[in-house]
């Protein structure tokens, strides 16, 4: 049994045939040296996937879906990665190690924490007198019984240190209750008190129903109530980060409604589910961001965010619509009746019905923002359409650039149906898109260089790579040009090493990843020299470990490898993508001497002007091959996928 991670993943994935696990989920048929099946992941009406046993991989022609034997099986059982590895290990008869990480054993003790504070809440709902005023409150809500045991509610007592107390009494560690975010010391060492009182008490489970924090409604009769906050969540803590846990996504992934709602409250969010529509989830009082709608897209191809009729309700909607751009998902956008929340709306009558109506009416983000800055002024002026374009044109230019031709594909269609709804060109508007890209990009980079400088000032590191980075596209932008030299060499670099693994220690001796100007490639890269400086295989399975928190980013690394596979002759095209990475560092020094002749004197300018000669690469031949990626691979298209 082997103790690294890497190398469990890897028995586990060698002793996991891709026909057979794809093919214990759905039918497949052989086809010459691969299997075809109707794809699982989009409304395939022909067999679109392919099934490759050489590669182990498959992949969909139609929608783009790919993967390994990992990402079918989280896909087809709703589960993460740890999960879908323990569920093939199981299959292939391979023993996990039993024995926990000291990481992985105090994560255990914190939710056996929860659950235990869990239970005593529950208890002071359900049974104990303190818990009365809380009973009528969510009763008068039209919450039933069996809802409220279902989500496990609970309520705290006005007790300073009611639950302080009761883990002495019962010997739970404080030390472990603080570290969870449910009690905190008290000034002086006067012993502890409780961070949650006289509020009725939401469990936040994690995607697998375990309990890793929660929300307090504080009861509407307390005398502090019109002071303090009305919902109080945990603190962050190694359990509960708000920003990427969603209320009710433990249920609503098994809903298989083709999406999935979100709304504000957690008290909507169970009379939905109460109703007998599941498929409804919560943000923590945060916007919905990229990592909510990843997660949400492994359960449904959908989202459909829910808004309230007032003004106030629709400062979520640029947004979402920037995610519409930059996120491989369908995004709607819903409004309720004026006055009304999901759950006020549900226990009308016939609300149901009109519930799931505003669900299923629900606009695509790019509609829904058209609409409403069309509704004042249905016939626009020049200057209307002016503004308008600008506003959704920025807010495409602004969104991170997703990979692939169904990224491409949609920006194109944003751009057909603006044209379409404001009568302007086509090429009007990819124009002004590239001059707000092109804006976009230098506002970034001056940003950059102020906060580089600023870093430097209080001797601070520069990081490596910023968390919102994704990786570029090979877009061909109007006009013709191709992608910049640069832009392809680095993701060329990339492909290449991931399709060869052996190749990573020549490119590790001769570039350093702080070259590497895209964000999202940095990573990669860093990663990679990583595990080969570490002695492990730096190649896909050591990526996944250490990509934990980027899951899109491990999701666009096996695109790259698929890429680099198709590529011929590596080690040549290795050998010319460093000698073209070599050119470019020497065109950037060759520039800034450039620029540092500017106001010297004739002795400095004799000086700049021979260090501007070292830096010169020596002239290609006259009788080259013409544009082949032998003579200069950072020009050459990548290969598509």
């Amino acid at each position: 049994m082997p103790s690294d991670q890497v190398e469990l993943t890897k028995q586990v994935k060698a002793a996991s045939d891709i026909v057979a696990v794809v093919g214990s989920y759905i039918n497949i048929i052989p086809a010459g040296k691969i299997f075809k099946a109707v794809c699982p992941f989009h409304a395939d009406t022909r067999p679109s996937l392919d099934i490759d046993p050489q590669r182990q991989r498959y992949k969909c022609w139609a929608c783009e879906a790919h993967g390994d034997v990992f990402a079918f099986t989280m896909f087809q059982e709703k589960v993460g990665f740890k999960e879908a590895r323990a569920i093939l290990a199981a299959k292939a008869g391979i023993k996990l190690d039993e024995q926990q990480s000291p990481q992985d054993h105090h994560r255990t003790k914190l939710l056996e924490v929860m659950r235990w504070a869990q239970s005593k809440y529950a208890y002071q709902y359900l049974e104990a007198d303190e818990g009365a005023a809380a009973r009528k409150y969510i009763g008068e809500r039209k919450l039933a019984g069996k809802t409220v045991r279902d989500f496990g509610i609970g309520f705290a007592p006005i007790t300073g240190d009611w639950l302080a107390k009761l883990a002495l009494a019962e010997r739970v560690p404080i030390d472990t209750l603080v570290e969870v975010g449910l009690i905190a010391p008290r000034d002086g060492s006067r012993g502890h008190y409780d961070r949650f009182r006289d509020r009725v008490m939401f469990p936040i489970k994690d995607v697998r129903g375990q309990v890793v924090g929660f929300g307090g409604r504080i009861m509407p009769n307390n005398p502090l109530a019109a002071r303090g906050p009305k919902y109080y969540n945990s603190a962050e803590t190694p359990l509960f980060h708000k920003s990427e846990l969603l209320y009710g996504l433990d249920l609503a992934r098994h809903a298989n409604a083709g999406y999935i709602a979100v709304v504000e409250g957690y008290t909507d969010v169970m009379m939905a589910h109460q109703c007998g529509v599941p498929q409804v989830v919560a943000t923590m009082g945060t916007a919905l961001n990229p990592k909510h709608v990843a997660q949400l897209r492994r359960y449904a191809p959908k989202v459909v965010l829910l808004y309230d009729a007032d003004a106030g309700g629709y400062t979520g909607v640029d947004r979402a619509l920037e995610m519409f751009v930059s996120q491989d998902v369908e995004l709607a956008v819903a409004t309720l009746p004026e006055g009304l929340d999901p759950c006020d709306l549900l226990v009308r009558p016939n609300g149901i019905d009109a519930f799931k109506e505003v669900l299923t009416s629900a606009a695509d983000a790019l509609d829904f923002k058209l609409n409403k800055l069309l509704e004042r002024d249905p016939v626009p002026s020049i200057e209307t359409k002016r503004r308008i374009t600008d506003d959704i044109l920025g807010i495409m230019a602004s969104a991170p650039p997703i990979p692939g031709a169904a990224a491409q594909m949609k920006r194109e269609l944003i751009i057909t149906r603006l044209s379409h709804r404001l009568g302007s060109k086509q090429e009007t508007l990819w124009a002004r898109f590239g001059e707000l890209r092109k804006a976009h990009e230098q506002k970034e980079r001056e940003t950059e260089q102020k906060e580089r400088e600023q870093r430097g000032r209080e001797g601070r590191p520069t990081p490596t790579v910023r968390p919102d980075a994704i990786l570029p596209t090979n877009e061909r932008p109007r006009g013709g040009s191709k992608a910049g030299p640069a832009a392809a060499a680095e993701r060329q670099l990339v492909e290449l090493l991931l399709a060869d693994s052996t190749l990573v220690p020549a490119a590790a001796a001769r570039l350093a990843p702080e070259e590497i100007t895209h964000s999202g490639l940095r990573r990669l890269l860093t990663e990679l020299f990583a595990a080969q400086s570490a002695g492990m295989v730096p190649d896909l399975e050591a990526l996944r470990e250490r990509l934990n928190d980027r899951p899109d980013l491990f999701d666009a690394a096996q695109t790259l490898q698929f890429v680099g596979q198709q590529m011929q002759d590596r080690e040549q095209w290795l050998t010319r993508l460093l000698k073209r990475f070599n050119e470019m560092k020497a065109e950037e020094e060759a520039k800034k001497a450039k620029e540092l002749m500017s106001g010297a004197s004739d002795e400095e300018t004799i000086e700049l002007l021979r260090r501007i000669q070292k830096t010169q690469p020596p002239k290609r031949p006259k009788n080259g091959n013409n544009g082949s990626p032998e003579d200069d691979p950072g020009q050459q298209a990548t290969p598509a996928a």
